[in-house]
């Protein structure tokens, strides 16, 4: 069950909420990217297991290394780790806190935008293996999320585009979201709402056995996408919902898509195929063969009926691949 609390609150807020824990072990996983962010008693404690690359390191060979740093600096299973950063460093943080002593209690601290609306929500923690992305994982919820937006004055242009493209994805599923990225409402409340309507799902179905799948809509070409282009992962969402969309000759959806990238100032030309000349289908085709939401010869996709209304519908799998194969927009 997810029962995490979330928690909205200013720089100086958080802070202040952090001293609680000073001169105590305050054990943690952080991006150091955010080090300078963050209050001096946290950047020198030496129970800060710091990532420089948290995209590159979220492996097996870092988690176990995660691992012995915490048990060699005495944690205990009544010991909490806070994860500081954007998506990969929750997913690894969440990951380690799940199963060290088999298992303690786990807070996350957003950095990134993605992170605030997605990835550090959910409590679906994994580390990447060669095969794929969080193809190692587990369910842990952390304990809770505390938001700061203040974290996104400095963030590059590119983690905008990925917290971006991740917010499109949510203005399809939820009509309250799409009214407020439509209307360009202060990014603080389509951070909020998106971050309810998420925990609202999970909350009903923490083990994705049922509408959680709805999460998963343009995931299955994003990450393909995001794979074989080393793209950031919410520009791939994106170009996967605009591909799905296509594909399935979505044409109204596809009119909203592109109002909604407007709304959102994303950068079009970054998600067209033919922007990438990396770009193959062969290896495009690969590894949606090996995608973990393939099961029997089945392919399971997440599709739209109009906006909030989506649906799931299992496709044979080499039909799904000839429609790719035949379509003009993968042909580079």
């Amino acid at each position: 069950m997810l029962n995490s609390k979330l928690t909205y609150l200013k720089k100086l807020e958080l802070f202040k909420l952090l001293e609680d824990r000073e001169g105590s072990k305050f054990f943690a996983i952080a991006d150091h990217k955010a080090k300078n962010h963050l209050p001096q008693w946290i950047q020198f404690s030496p129970y800060i297991f710091w990532l420089k690359n948290p995209e590159e390191e979220k492996t097996l060979d870092t988690y176990g290394r995660a691992l012995n740093f915490f048990v060699s600096q005495g944690i205990q299973r009544d010991d909490v780790i806070y994860a500081f950063g954007g998506g990969a460093t929750t997913d690894l943080a969440g990951f380690v806190a799940a199963t060290v002593l088999r298992g303690v209690d786990w807070v996350a601290v957003p950095t990134t935008l993605l992170a605030m609306i997605d990835g550090s929500l959910g409590g679906k923690v994994a580390v990447n293996l060669e095969a794929g992305k969080n193809l190692a994982g587990s369910f842990h919820a952390p304990q809770s999320v505390l938001i700061c937006s203040d974290f996104l004055s400095s963030l590059p242009d590119k983690e905008w585009w990925s917290g971006k493209g991740e917010l499109l994805k949510y203005g399809f599923l939820s009509k309250d979201i799409y009214e407020l990225i439509i209307k360009k409402a202060p990014i603080d409340e389509i951070i909020m709402e998106s971050a309810k309507f998420k925990t609202r799902i999970v909350e009903q179905d923490f083990k994705e056995q049922g509408e959680r799948i709805y999460l998963n809509f343009g995931h299955t070409l994003g990450h393909a996408f995001e794979t074989t282009l080393k793209i950031p992962h919410g520009l791939a969402v994106a170009m996967g919902i605009k591909y799905l969309l296509r594909l399935t000759n979505a044409t109204s959806a596809l009119e909203e898509w592109e109002k909604l990238v407007r709304a959102l100032a994303l950068p079009i030309e970054k998600l067209e195929v033919a922007n990438y000349d990396n770009f193959t289908i062969k290896n495009f085709i690969s590894y949606l063969e090996q995608d973990k939401k393939k099961a029997k010869n089945f392919i399971r996709l997440v599709l739209v009926k109009s906006i909030g209304a989506c649906y799931v519908e299992e496709v044979p799998f080499k039909e799904f691949i000839s429609k790719i194969q035949a379509s003009d927009d993968f042909k580079y």
